[in-house]
């Protein structure tokens, strides 16, 4: 199909009336190595073509369901791969990997790692999650919850993935097609991501989901890992988590620039700028949000709560109870596709061990669902 055409797409492999039971879901783990970035891209694309494919789809029928054409999502596309490739080239390489050894077109691959800026086209409400820190010298943990698209329960996969270059080694969760998403480097440096809203929010910039990668790869301390997101010329909000052994530092993305949070103790995020520097234009992401109601609800059950001994300690403070604010989200029943939401992965971080352990579902499955534990190996 050339970019001019305009067209309905062909049927989909993605069953958008599909529902997964979350904390059911058997992950794939994905080991991604290769001699340099189109190597490593290529082998993750052989390696996981079939998922990758699944999650274009996936995508392309969001897409197509909330009116943005197949058109509108190649261009959207292709602006974010130019963005990219003006911002960290290599990562273009590596995506040029992933499509040739999926067997599709570059435009496809970046489909999925700029679906956060292709949704800025449409009037969507997006999915919501919550970010719990407890920041100390020598004992920063985190934990966080994955909502999004219940249908979409099963496009992702853990991955462990080797260096090149002169790069880190890191491990973690990722949609199918992208490089990187929520993990942990072998610096011991870890990202986590909420999506925000701004009424500026557009398509065409360099993927958030690029820039969590490139956190990953060359983020050797938090201050490099914030560096280099604010370098990066995004269109769309959101707020990344960056953990180390020490600190945290939640940067808040929008359309105005950047800005760092931090704190000492606990502090926590959702769905909505909470920063001063960046409300205008500031948006929630739906006219039923409850963002503020789910912060309002996790900083005060750890208001007087003294620092967790472990990351599952913290898991409780996002478990969701009857008559609550869904910290923990499941389906509402007689929604349509792009309306129903779940807590899709639970995620946990303690940099000072180097440990990072995930399981499908929300902390309310936990102990229903399999965990998977990383340890990470300074290098």
């Amino acid at each position: 199909m050339s970019p001019t055409e305009s067209h309905d797409p062909q049927p989909s492999r993605f069953d958008t009336d599909r529902v997964v039971d979350p904390a059911l879901v058997e992950p794939e783990l994905l080991t991604v190595s290769g001699a340099d970035h189109a190597a490593r891209g290529r082998g993750r694309g052989e390696q996981a073509a079939r998922g990758i494919a699944l999650t274009v789809d996936a995508y392309s029928s969001l897409f197509s369901r909330l009116g943005i054409t197949v058109d509108t999502q190649r261009s959207a596309a292709e602006q974010s791969l130019a963005a990219l490739a003006d911002w960290d080239p290599a990562q273009v390489d590596e995506l040029t990997g992933v499509a040739a050894g999926a067997g599709l077109e570059l435009w496809q691959v970046g489909l999925v790692n700029a679906r956060t800026e292709i949704l800025t086209l449409a009037q969507v409400d997006p999915r919501e999650c919550s970010t719990l820190v407890h920041a100390a010298p020598g004992g920063t943990k985190a934990v966080q919850t994955w909502d999004w698209h219940a249908e979409f329960a099963d496009v992702w996969h853990y991955q462990s993935v080797t260096g090149v270059d002169g790069e880190l080694d890191h491990h973690g969760f990722a949609e199918y097609g992208m490089l990187g998403k929520i993990g942990m480097n072998s610096a011991r440096v870890g990202v986590m991501l909420n999506i925000l809203k701004n009424a500026a929010d557009s398509a065409g910039g360099v993927p958030v989901h690029s820039v969590l990668a490139a956190a990953l790869q060359r983020g050797r301390t938090v201050v490099e890992a914030v560096d280099i997101i604010r370098s990066a010329r995004t269109t769309s909000s959101s707020v990344i988590t960056v953990t180390g052994s020490d600190a945290a530092v939640m940067v808040e993305i929008g359309p105005a620039g950047t800005q760092a949070l931090s704190a000492d103790g606990w502090f926590a995020h959702t769905n909505h700028f909470v920063g001063s520097e960046l409300l205008d234009g500031a948006l929630p992401l739906n006219a039923a949000s409850m963002s503020e109601e789910r912060l309002a609800l996790i900083e005060s059950r750890v208001a007087d709560a003294p620092a967790p001994a472990d990351t599952a300690e913290m898991l409780g403070h996002l478990c969701t109870g009857p008559g609550e604010a869904p910290v923990c989200r499941v389906p509402e029943p007689g929604k349509g596709f792009g309306e129903r939401t779940a807590t899709l992965v639970t995620v946990q971080f303690d940099p000072v061990a180097g440990r990072v352990v995930m399981s499908p579902g929300s902390p309310n499955d936990v102990g229903r669902a399999q965990a998977v534990e990383f340890s990470t190996t300074a290098r």
